[in-house]
């Protein structure tokens, strides 16, 4: 773990050092995401894109979908074949 101390000027500022932006990998122009805790912890990371947020939230949806197995239930059945019937 490193440990960088950065001093915020009037305006809000901080500057990072180029040591924390190799750490980072960041470059100029980048977006960082700064989530503070309840405890008044920050964390500092690099945002990621958008594009691999979007597949992120398609893997976790592909994941959470609720599997329907064939039963004597005629509802469940049902069910079965409209989802079949839906992925074709």
């Amino acid at each position: 773990m490193q440990h960088f101390a950065l001093t915020l000027t009037p305006e809000g500022q901080v500057t990072l050092p180029a040591e924390a932006r190799d750490a980072l990998g960041i470059a100029p122009g980048e977006k960082l995401s700064l989530v503070v805790d309840d405890d008044g912890r920050a964390t500092l990371a690099k945002q990621a894109p958008l594009h691999d947020l979007r597949s992120d939230a398609r893997r976790a949806r592909a994941r959470a979908r609720p599997s329907i197995t064939p039963s004597d239930d005629p509802i469940g059945d049902y069910l079965l074949a409209e989802d079949a019937r839906t992925k074709s």
